[in-house]
């Protein structure tokens, strides 16, 4: 299977060209997001472009331990009832303790527009999402630069 996104062909391994469709695709085995049944969104475009972006920047692969996640996936692993990984605009970026301070402000630098969230105690993770893109809005905190930090 190919995929096409702006024009640009890749193969089914990857969604984009950094993210790979095994890190993306519900861990519940699933598959992408509904709304990808006639190709890939612009919102998803858009938000796959500033990952590469910032995955460009960093300079080295950043592993995505979550894309997009089903309600049903989502709700097994405790995750929020209207999270933006529920939309298949959230990806949770693993790096090392050390690399994450350095990471949410290369982020910061360059889509300060996207939600994100820094966790260094239950793991070392970035959240990152475009889920103020998202109308009606589900949450309060859905709008552009929100920060959450745990």
């Amino acid at each position: 299977m190919l995929l096409f996104v702006h024009g640009k062909r890749f193969m089914a391994e990857y969604i984009s060209p950094y993210i790979l469709l095994s890190e993306y695709t519900c861990k519940c085995g699933c598959g992408l997001p509904p709304s990808f049944d006639d190709g890939i969104p612009d919102i998803y475009e858009e938000f796959f472009d500033d990952f590469s972006v910032i995955r460009g920047a960093w300079g080295k692969p950043i592993t995505i331990s979550s894309g997009y996640r089903c309600p049903t996936y989502n709700a097994s692993i405790g995750g929020s009832l209207m999270s933006a990984h529920c939309f298949g605009l959230a990806l949770d970026l693993d790096v090392l303790p050390a690399e994450v301070q350095n990471l949410d402000e290369l982020i910061e630098d360059i889509a300060p527009h996207l939600r994100r969230g820094k966790y260094t105690v239950s793991g070392s993770f970035l959240h990152i999402d475009c889920g103020h893109e998202i109308y009606p809005r589900p949450k309060r905190s859905f709008v552009e630069g929100y920060r959450f930090y745990g």
